[in-house]
């Protein structure tokens, strides 16, 4: 992402439940979308996408200012990038909630790392939601892995 090389971590799994309590609401939204790319490619129509991403638009709106800083933050908090000395360091300050780096203090950086967390983190979890998969009421089959 624009020359520089980003290690994304797991969130914990308390993160992972909070961030998918707030951003459940912008799910329902998404459901036509992923329906329509899945059946096109999404290249295909692009008027038509849009209007499927109007809900999702207005979903995002309406989420509180508190609700889309607490995703921003867990998201980010997780995320390193290589510094000059070829470590990996913290992009985010959780006590200042700020980003450590003036080059990726934009909205268009910001926004694609949340959504590589939340897909990296929570993909699982959100695909099984989307795909219907009944789980399993065998409680000895739930194993950890």
């Amino acid at each position: 992402m624009d020359g520089k090389t980003y290690r994304i971590g797991k969130m914990t799994a308390f993160q992972q439940f909070h961030v998918s309590r707030k951003i459940s609401p912008l799910i329902p939204p998404l459901i036509p979308v992923f329906m329509q790319i899945a059946k096109d490619s999404g290249a295909n129509n692009i008027a038509q996408l849009s209007a499927l991403f109007q809900p999702f638009c207005e979903g995002f709106a309406a989420l509180s200012d508190e609700t889309a800083e607490y995703v921003i933050s867990n998201c980010l908090s997780v995320v390193r990038r290589r510094n000059d000395k070829d470590e990996f360091v913290p992009i985010w300050s959780t006590g200042g909630k700020v980003v450590m780096f003036d080059d990726i203090n934009d909205l268009s950086t910001l926004l694609r790392l949340v959504l590589r967390v939340i897909q990296d983190s929570l993909g699982n979890f959100l695909s099984g939601f989307l795909s219907g998969a009944p789980l399993d009421s065998n409680p000895a089959a739930a194993t950890a892995a």
